[in-house]
């Protein structure tokens, strides 16, 4: 798995180079795009993947940006989007205003907001992206939407540090390193945004272990496949014990080894119901997420469901394809 990715014109045609930049931009967040001189634009993205937390940083030469409400219509990721910039004179124009975001200056917004941005002089920033309830805010906080915020100290420049660092190492990440990295981000944004609002008041406890299950139950959907998918496992990936882990999962309805089951059950039950793997065995598909033994998945196939894998399969098959 690859989560780190790298993107320059430099290196191509320049008649291609605006075009480019369009087409690798749009996987951030659809806008379109102009510029007034596309022959000379130049632009780079670094690109950290960090499950569904991402964090980009970008250069580029001069253009407008114009994040329209069909575009909205057509996508949104439903993201809160925090812009760290490194470079002066920005122009954002949102709904509550028309702030220049200067170097040191950090900005809120989120994929569901129209937006337009243009500049006259070369851009640098960092751009974070996550899912909005990720970002445990109070409702009190949306003053702080579309606001500079300074981040030259504490939190701040803490926060700052380790985007740039993290962006500039991230080819010497692994995968076992993401579930750290994104709770670590997500706590440094959260912590940051909780300074504007509170006057340096932390986030509460509550809001930490929050974002951790959140962050957990990424982790999980993404490994249902891995046989050796445990609470050891999960646990030793998120920097705490075991004992811990069952802790935060204490008051939900499955325990984390109940949970692996299910959904393990559940993504089997989807793909044998679909028409379009009737060519996969019920061993492929059991196998598929994390079933090593066939009698074993049988059997607590029928407990979960009441009926077989096999039967199940039937009963889904369309009349026409049954013998």
């Amino acid at each position: 798995m690859d989560i780190y990715a790298e993107f320059r014109t430099d290196g191509l045609p320049q008649a291609e180079r605006f075009a480019a930049w369009q087409e690798a931009i749009e996987g951030l967040l659809p806008s379109a795009m102009r510029t007034e001189d596309p022959d000379e634009f130049q632009a780079s993205a670094r690109a950290v993947a960090l499950g569904d937390v991402q964090v980009s940083a970008l250069e580029f030469s001069p253009l407008d940006s114009y994040r329209s409400p069909k575009l909205i219509r057509r996508h949104d990721p439903g993201q809160a989007i925090a812009w760290l910039s490194l470079s002066n004179g920005l122009g954002f124009d949102l709904a509550n205003g028309s702030p220049v975001i200067n170097r040191g200056k950090v900005m809120l917004y989120n994929s569901s907001q129209p937006f337009r941005f243009l500049n006259r002089n070369p851009v640098r920033g960092l751009l974070v992206q996550l899912p909005v309830e990720l970002l445990s805010m109070p409702k009190t906080a949306t003053p702080l939407i579309g606001v500079p915020l300074p981040s030259q100290e504490g939190i701040g420049a803490l926060l700052t540090r380790y985007l740039v660092e993290l962006v500039r190492h991230a080819d010497r990440c692994r995968p076992t390193d993401v579930p750290r990295l994104s709770t670590i981000t997500v706590d440094l944004l959260t912590a940051f945004l909780h300074s504007h609002h509170t006057n340096g008041t932390p986030p509460s406890t509550d809001t930490h272990q929050r974002v951790l299950r959140l962050r957990i139950h990424d982790f999980l959907e993404r490994r249902l496949g891995d046989p050796d998918l445990s609470p050891q496992v999960i646990a030793a990936a998120h920097g705490i014990s075991v004992r811990a882990l069952y802790r935060l999962f204490e008051k939900e309805n499955l325990t984390v080894a109940e949970r692996i089951r299910h959904r393990r059950l559940e993504r089997c039950r989807h793909d044998l119901a679909d028409p379009l793997l009737a060519h996969r065995t019920i061993q492929n598909v059991a196998s598929r997420w994390g079933f090593t033994d066939a009698a074993h998945f049988s059997r607590v196939f029928r407990n979960a469901y009441g009926i077989s894998p096999k039967d199940y399969r039937a009963t889904r098959e369309p009349i026409s394809q049954r013998p």
